[in-house]
């Protein structure tokens, strides 16, 4: 079955996706969706290739060394589909305003590491009334977390906006979770599924288990009175 059966299968091709940040789980989802058959796909990163990531970001090869990510991979994404619309963004995200492009789209993946490019997409993600999905590896261990707005606690809620300490990157990792958020962000986007959100997904090792999340009263993001758990 070719990508454009799939895509009419699934009726994908309708949907705008954003990717913020084009690392190990970047890449990983970023082939999935490229793989269903999204209509547009932002690829949003700032950071260039480094040869010592080669391990996990197996989209990039030692001749793209100094690269922008996100440019590299719009032209590797390319060669796998032609219906899709691929658009980088050179851009480092530090607040919801940088995140002004992604007003168009439907969902939203987080596959950064980092607090500040956390909180920015969480607080967009709250105030634009945007989907989101949230992954975070650390050797064999990770997560995925689908927040919808006003409908589930959001990422602050669910302690995940804080910096990922890595001390091992294992790519088979990466890949799992990168492909564990495409998942959550699919069956939202085709079934309307909202039972995935307000719960952690958790990889550990060669487990999988799910922790409920209880709104905060305390936070600042998604006004917990307003959240419908």
């Amino acid at each position: 079955m070719s990508l454009k059966n799939v895509t009419q299968l699934f009726s994908i091709d309708d949907k705008t996706v954003c990717i913020i940040g084009c690392g190990a789980l970047g890449t990983n989802a970023a082939v999935h969706l490229t793989g269903a058959g999204v209509k547009k796909l932002w690829l949003c990163d700032f950071d260039t290739v480094s040869l010592s990531n080669l391990n996990r970001q197996f989209l990039f090869t030692k001749t793209d060394g100094g690269f922008f990510k996100c440019k590299v991979l719009k032209e590797r994404l390319a060669h796998y589909s032609v219906d899709t619309e691929y658009i980088p963004c050179v851009k480092k995200i530090m607040s919801p305003d940088d995140l002004s492009f992604a007003k168009e789209c439907d969902i939203i993946l987080c596959c950064v590491d980092n607090a500040v490019g956390r909180r920015a997409v969480a607080e967009f993600s709250a105030k634009e009334k945007i989907p989101s999905v949230f992954g975070g590896v650390d050797g064999f261990y990770g997560t995925a977390y689908l927040y919808l707005p006003d409908k589930s606690p959001c990422p602050e809620c669910a302690g995940i906006i804080n910096d990922i300490s890595v001390r091992s990157s294992v790519s088979s990792s990466a890949g799992i979770i990168g492909a564990m958020e495409v998942n959550l962000a699919l069956r939202y986007l085709l079934t309307g599924d909202v039972d995935s959100s307000g719960k952690i997904f958790i990889f550990d090792g060669n487990l999988w288990d799910t922790l409920p999340i209880r709104p905060s009263s305390q936070c600042k993001i998604c006004k917990t009175p307003e959240v419908k758990v």
